[in-house]
């Protein structure tokens, strides 16, 4: 109960003092997954769901996210990249890249996040550290630091190697940095984008289906290769909040990506924002006073921390109260929007206040003349 929120009333004779409350914060698995290892996270780091998440398995073209991270540690996005005769050899890719173009590391970004580039990658990757080698272990410190300890790379492109792999669970903590990055962010969540090239605007399609099919989807990065099957990270953000759903080694990525994002929807929206029974404020009656309790639970896909809870007394009440008596609502909030509201009850009993003698003798007085006089009783 949070008393620097103490206001007084009075109304209709009955003084209330109105004490704010806090908050306190919250089905059945998906059916038929693919995916030999799978991940679902929110975006206050509870796990959802989790088929062997830690797992480190070979983990294709999502492998791009780390490049991207490491190499703006270090590049410029308006930073020009001459592409080399071993980037343009990669072979794979958006843009088809020849050697001695030359590129924006911005322009490399897109093509290697939307359409998989691996030879954007090695060209980022040779502009950041000077070879792919050192970049490949500029990307291991990266992802290191990120706390993706299941992770190892061989490459900066995701191309089956010996020893390049990484767990759901580290794609999904690697994504999360990813969004937090306002470029890397807008171009994983553009289903197409034009972009700039040394012979005018080039249109690039994400490879990602999801940014067309479902709701609120914002990311992040597909995946194949012969040893990591389908791979995609998915991000998708409803009602304020975001949930990020990894799926490795997939026979149908895109299907278990939705049933996952689905079944963390479903898991939100049960999340208890205001539990029954829980504290909500206070109200101080002639008689004495009583802790006002939401008499029911309010569920929502929001996050319990970030909601908060406006309780409204009656605009009368009438002594005496019973524990259990209505005594106001309690509306549930998440900025300006109200969300829901349940009842509010008096925790305890109120009776009413013991009345001096001389209101003992005007109430007395009327009830004599009430017959004489007509007053009503």
């Amino acid at each position: 109960m949070d008393l620097s929120t103490y206001r007084l009333r009075v109304l209709a004779g009955v003084a209330v003092a109105v004490l704010g409350a806090g908050a306190t914060p919250a089905g059945a698995a998906p059916e038929n997954l693919t995916c030999t290892a799978c991940y679902l996270v929110d975006d206050t780091g509870t796990v959802l769901f989790d088929r062997a998440g830690d797992v480190a398995l070979a983990n294709a073209s999502t492998t791009k996210m780390t490049t991207a991270l490491a190499a703006l540690e270090r590049l410029a996005p308006d930073d020009r990249v001459t592409v080399s005769p071993r980037a343009a050899g990669t072979g794979g890719g958006g843009l088809d890249l020849e050697a001695g173009s030359v590129y924006t590391v911005e322009t490399l970004l897109h093509a290697l996040l939307m359409t998989s580039s691996n030879d954007a990658a090695v060209a980022l990757a040779e502009a950041t550290a000077g070879s792919e080698a050192a970049f490949v272990e500029a990307m291991e410190r990266y992802a290191a630091g990120l706390g993706a300890t299941d992770t190892s790379y061989a490459t900066a492109h995701g191309l089956d190697m010996p020893g390049h792999a990484s767990s759901a669970a580290d794609l999904a903590v690697i994504a999360r940095a990813l969004l937090e990055v306002p470029l890397l962010a807008d171009i994983v969540a553009r289903a197409e984008a034009s972009v700039p090239g040394p012979d005018g605007g080039i249109l690039l399609e994400n490879r990602n289906l999801l940014l067309e099919t479902y709701r609120g989807a914002t990311g992040v990065k597909t995946g194949f290769t012969a040893d990591a099957g389908n791979v995609l990270v998915a991000s998708a953000e409803r009602h304020g909040r975001r949930l990020i759903a990894v799926v490795m080694h997939s026979v149908d990525a895109t299907a278990d990506a939705t049933a996952l994002l689905d079944h963390g929807w479903d898991r939100l929206r049960r999340t208890p924002l205001l539990r029954g029974g829980t504290a909500v404020g206070a109200v101080v009656l002639d008689g004495g006073s009583t802790v006002a309790t939401a008499a029911g639970t309010v569920r929502g896909a929001y996050d319990p921390a970030t909601v908060t809870h406006v309780f409204e007394p009656a605009a009368t009440i009438r002594l005496p109260v019973a524990a259990g008596d209505v005594i106001g609502r309690v509306s549930v909030r998440a900025g300006d929007r109200t969300l829901s509201s349940v009842p509010a009850v008096a925790g305890s009993e109120v009776r009413a206040a013991r009345r001096s003698a001389v209101a003992d003798a005007v109430a007395s007085l009327i009830a004599a003349l009430a017959p004489v006089v007509g007053v009503g009783r």
